[in-house]
């Protein structure tokens, strides 16, 4: 028999007994269960892996000690694993999430499963510090004996509207004092979170976990970040008036559970003092409807499975988005795909400018009034990259101390693999101790714990190609600019601008949009591919480096400033930058996309005089990159995305026209048209 300890976050769960095949599983002071279909469900949800086929899987090395590997293998059920530098530790290859091994003397005696927002530990007695644990202790938060749960009940919380949100409260068996408090809001229902914020509880917290209007249990209408700042306020001030609660309110959560945070921290309420921001969503503008005024028609799976007051993740997975993509107008997507229109996406698709309906819901615009201390985590492929850049931005403003940034080589649901398509990390691209950082920011900021966190390096920042973590005081790191001038007579660029003007030309067809390399029920839109196919399309013009002499690395924005005219009334740009590999592969790094109307002013749309040469800019997500010798950057500019956004018919109605024209579009380089691109060297 081999005892093996569940920790999660620091926190002794219970102990796993595993004798052949027969696993039992006893949580802390409660009698071992044999492991049943009923409590491996259970578990599986908690751990984010099976463990009894984990245990079952592995048995021979768990038990008989020959775990006799030196080289890479893979295991007769498929697995794929590589040493590392440490021979303790053992990556998987091509896995969401990566199950790592722990192996001494030939015996496999842990395992490490890290996701966003949590990191899970199975360790046998006496190896813990062969793990993230070692951190954990070293820290003084390493935890076997958690707070218990003293009580959960349900409030409808009435705002100030008298609308009423189902709210859980669970509060620890030290909460015959005041205590801070750690609040998630969440449109998915609060019930799927129950589970793995419960560790705030065995830390001593009172946790809050709330439906936001109109969702699961919660009176109201559903309007996607409509109401989030009154509501995520009117919640806050109702925990600091509740006798368990000591008036300090934190709040963690990703993406949607990100925007309700900085949508609160901008209401100015002064109990609000820490935020853990995962992967937050932006401005509905900029980020998550529209990409800078072209209607996202990747977020179309998110609509769909919130398109009824339950969480219906089953309605993302479709094989007919092509065709559902086409349809116009856009309002009638869901009536065709569902049977009935989402109210909505109706509204956000009736509102083509950035007009007061989006400023009640851009959080940046009240930054004069965000000043609570905040930990921002994000990743390079981050299909909500803009929202954490608008983060930064806002806390540029912070005092040293207030805020700490962490930047890895991680999707939308990041920090939990190692291989992304043609995009292989190495051995450090997983930050197992990224739940401890989120539990010093709170022990500090809500509890005046003094563990230093606020002495910190401000940024934590992955640099790809080299599976390097850096530090720095800002992001990005130079604040110098690097420009490369575009020259469209050689398809290249240039250190100056080009004394003769040049162009490059092609014809956008929307009926026939270049593709944006996604699936779209992944609902992960920034997923690195090789783009060399669709450069070969007539309707993507291409500016490529020569190839690097010795590498250069590259930390940040890409800017793309450039001159082009257009045949048509209304169109778009779309601008990508790749590394473009010595056999030939064109990965994306970065990209993004703005409607040609807003050439001017985001709120005064105007349209194109055909013909008329007009300079535009593209900013791009961001990213941590060393391009290595032998490769070349490369610079896309194209009028179409299909997946990501859709496609412009080139009319007035823009995306929503159902009759489409053929757009010429011209880009002038050189000259008086000093066309360039703008990035930060590291």
């Amino acid at each position: 028999m081999a005892r093996y300890d569940f920790y999660q976050s620091g926190i002794k769960q219970g102990s796993f007994d595993v004798t052949g095949i027969n696993v039992t599983y006893a949580a802390d002071s409660q009698e071992p269960a044999k492991v049943d279909d009923k409590l491996n469900i259970q578990l599986s949800a908690q751990m984010k892996v099976n463990p009894t086929k984990l245990f079952n899987d592995w048995q021979e090395e768990l038990l008989n000690g020959n775990f006799n590997h030196r080289d890479a293998f893979t295991t007769g059920w498929g697995a794929i694993y590589e040493p590392t530098s440490r021979p303790e530790i053992w990556i998987q290859r091509e896995a969401k999430p990566a199950v790592n091994l722990v192996v001494k003397n030939e015996t496999l005696v842990g395992f490490q499963i890290s996701v966003r927002n949590l990191t899970t530990i199975l360790i046998r007695p006496g190896y813990e510090k062969l793990t993230v644990l070692k951190k954990w202790d070293e820290a003084g938060m390493l935890l076997t004996k958690p707070h218990q749960l003293r009580r959960q009940f349900t409030e409808f919380v009435a705002m100030r509207d008298g609308t009423k949100l189902a709210t859980e409260i669970f509060l620890p068996d030290n909460a015959t004092v005041p205590l801070s408090t750690v609040l998630v809001r969440t449109p998915y229902g609060r019930e799927l979170f129950f589970k793995d914020e419960f560790r705030f509880v065995e830390r001593g917290y009172v946790l809050v976990v709330q439906d936001t209007r109109g969702r699961n249990d919660s009176e109201g209408e559903w309007l996607p970040m409509y109401y989030e700042r009154d509501d995520g306020q009117d919640t806050i001030e109702w925990i600091a008036e509740q006798s368990w609660s000591n008036q300090k309110v934190g709040m963690i959560g990703g993406s949607y559970g990100g925007y309700v945070q900085w949508a609160a921290a901008s209401s100015g309420t002064p109990y609000l003092k820490a935020l853990v921001s995962m992967v937050t969503a932006g401005g509905p503008f900029t980020d998550t409807t529209y990409k800078n005024g072209a209607p996202l028609s990747g977020s179309l799976a998110w609509f769909f499975s919130t398109s009824e007051r339950k969480f219906k993740p089953e309605n993302m997975i479709r094989d007919d988005w092509e065709e559902l993509m086409k349809v116009r107008p856009l309002s009638q997507i869901p009536v065709k795909g569902l049977g009935h229109e989402i109210s909505g996406f109706s509204k956000f698709m009736n509102h083509h400018a950035y007009d007061e309906f989006y400023e009640n819901m851009d959080w940046k615009t009240r930054s004069d009034k965000i000043t609570v201390p905040a930990l921002i985590q994000s990743g390079w492929y981050d299909d909500n990259g803009v929202g954490t850049t608008e983060a930064i931005r806002v806390t540029d403003k912070y005092p040293k101390g207030l805020r700490k940034i962490i930047l890895g080589p991680w999707l939308h649901s990041g920090n939990a693999q190692y291989d992304l398509g043609p995009v292989h990390l190495g051995e450090k691209a997983l930050r197992l101790d990224i739940d401890l950082q989120h539990f010093r920011w709170f022990d500090h900021f809500l509890n005046g714990v003094d563990n230093h966190i606020e002495k910190e390096a401000v940024v934590d920042y992955y640099m790809l190609n080299t599976d390097t973590w850096k530090q720095a005081e800002t992001f990005p790191p130079n604040k110098e600019e690097t420009k490369w001038w575009l020259d469209a007579k050689t398809a290249g660029f240039s250190k100056r601008n080009p004394e003769k003007i040049a162009k490059t030309e092609y014809d956008y067809d929307p009926d026939n949009p270049a593709p944006h390399l996604i699936d779209v029920s992944a609902n992960e839109l920034e997923f690195p591919n090789d783009y060399r196919e669709v450069e070969a399309r007539t309707d993507v013009v291409s500016f490529t480096s020569p190839a690097f002499d010795e590498s250069i690395n590259i930390t940040g924005w890409f800017k793309t400033q450039f001159f082009a005219s257009s045949s048509a009334v209304n169109t778009d740009w779309v601008a990508r930058l790749t590394d473009v590999t010595p056999d030939g592969e064109s990965i994306n790094i970065a990209d993004n996309v703005v409607n040609a109307t807003f050439h001017d002013d985001i709120r005064k749309p105007e349209l194109l005089i055909p013909g008329k040469v007009y300079q535009f800019e593209v900013e791009t997500q961001k990213t941590s990159i060393q391009l290595q010798p032998g490769h070349k950057l490369r610079l896309d500019i194209t009028s179409s995305a299909n997946n990501l956004v859709f496609p412009n018919s080139n009319t007035a109605e823009g995306p929503n026209g159902e009759k489409t024209v053929i757009a010429h579009q011209t880009i002038y380089t050189g000259g008086q048209y000093p066309s360039k691109l703008i990035f930060n060297e590291d």
